[in-house]
């Protein structure tokens, strides 16, 4: 039998990340909704339904290797979504800072997967490694998404 400890620890890990960016789109959705922004808050919304499915799909890894998954965020999430709560007090434009928002929290979601599949010792099962590989393309496609979305808006606003 097979000690999944290190893939365990890895997974619970991506779940955080994962609960990191579903509070932080729920915001980001609140605060489109807000702005009467509907087709960016439903935008959302499907990002945050992807890291729902995200946090099942590793739930399910986790348990079946033996673990327990995760529940909480992480620390410097919760640290960034206080910070960016006060920027978006003192900012002009609150779309603006709330896709800045959305792009740091995707990639840091792209630098732990990123790290999670280059560690050897996590010894992930196949399928948990392709989905891992799904995961991180699809989070990826956000990123560069919001990316050039925030890109427009700065440019809106100038």
């Amino acid at each position: 039998m097979n000690n999944y400890s290190e893939a365990v620890e890895a997974l619970n890990d991506l779940i955080q990340i994962n609960m990191d960016r579903v509070e932080g789109y729920q915001r980001a959705i609140d605060e489109m909704k807000e702005a009467n922004n509907t087709i960016t808050a439903a935008l959302f919304q499907q990002y945050l339904n992807d890291s729902q499915t995200n946090i099942s799909q590793l739930s399910e890894y986790v348990t079946r290797m033996g673990g327990t998954p995760d529940t909480t965020t992480t620390l410097g999430g919760k640290i960034h979504r206080a910070w960016m709560d006060i920027k978006n007090t003192f900012t002009f434009s609150e779309k603006e800072s709330t896709l800045e928002s959305c792009v740091f929290g995707d990639a840091a979601a792209i630098k732990s997967y990123e790290a999670a599949l280059a560690d050897t010792t996590n010894d992930f099962p196949s399928d948990v490694t392709g989905t891992l590989n799904r995961h991180l393309m699809a989070i990826k496609a956000t990123h560069a998404a919001n990316k050039a979305y925030e890109k427009t808006v700065q440019a809106i606003n100038s």
